[in-house]
């Protein structure tokens, strides 16, 4: 990573921080529904055998929408959990039995069974901020980067980016491991990355 990049980036999560501390605490929390979403997406995520979701701190959606449509349906999910300086997966029916983690972060147990890399069908993404061509920024740790480093491209999950509308941005400064997403999602809108649409149309 230069320093001009590492520099920008980090004025971005500052300007980011410095507009959510200043935002409305009454505002609610924002959800996100599949059911706003193109057909063909929804068909994707009824369709998957395995779906790795997150639990939202800060501003970022919450998902018990989808997690009841995902459990009505039968598939199967998972969540990370940071161990040390990496981050796995592990499978979970309910997030109500979840332990405080890392960064005081809900996360399964570590007896709860680790979900194979290379069996994740789709990935939910949380981000601080997006740019349109769908690369991440996410919170300066590297988690998400490595953990999808380590996927090789014949098993790749489709990657679907969640963050709020205002975080949204036309671009920004970028390394070449950042993570670009398949798809992008806010509270109101969906995106499909246009240099990613050839791997969307994996089943």
């Amino acid at each position: 990573m230069s320093v001009n990049i590492r520099r920008a980036k980090a004025l971005v999560r500052h300007i980011l921080r410095d507009r959510r501390r200043s935002a409305s605490q009454t505002s609610g929390q924002m959800m996100l529904d599949i059911e706003k979403w193109p057909q063909k997406w929804q068909d994707k995520v009824k369709h998957a055998r395995l779906i790795a979701l997150y639990m939202p701190i800060d501003e970022e959606l919450h998902l018990e929408l989808l997690l009841d449509k995902l459990s009505s349906l039968s598939i199967k999910v998972c969540f990370p959990r940071v161990e040390g300086d990496e981050m796995e997966f592990y499978e979970a029916e309910t997030t109500e039995i979840f332990e405080k983690g890392s960064f005081s972060i809900p996360e399964p147990s570590s007896d709860s069974k680790k979900a194979d890399p290379s069996m994740i069908d789709i990935m939910f993404v949380p981000g601080m901020a997006y740019d349109l061509s769908g690369t991440r920024l996410g919170r300066g740790k590297g988690y998400y980067d490595r953990y999808c480093g380590r996927i090789s491209s014949e098993k790749r999950p489709l990657f679907i980016g969640v963050t709020a509308d205002k975080n949204v941005f036309s671009a920004f400064p970028k390394d070449p491991w950042d993570l670009v997403v398949d798809a992008l999602v806010t509270e109101s809108s969906f995106l499909e990355v246009p240099e990613n649409k050839m791997k969307e149309e994996r089943s």
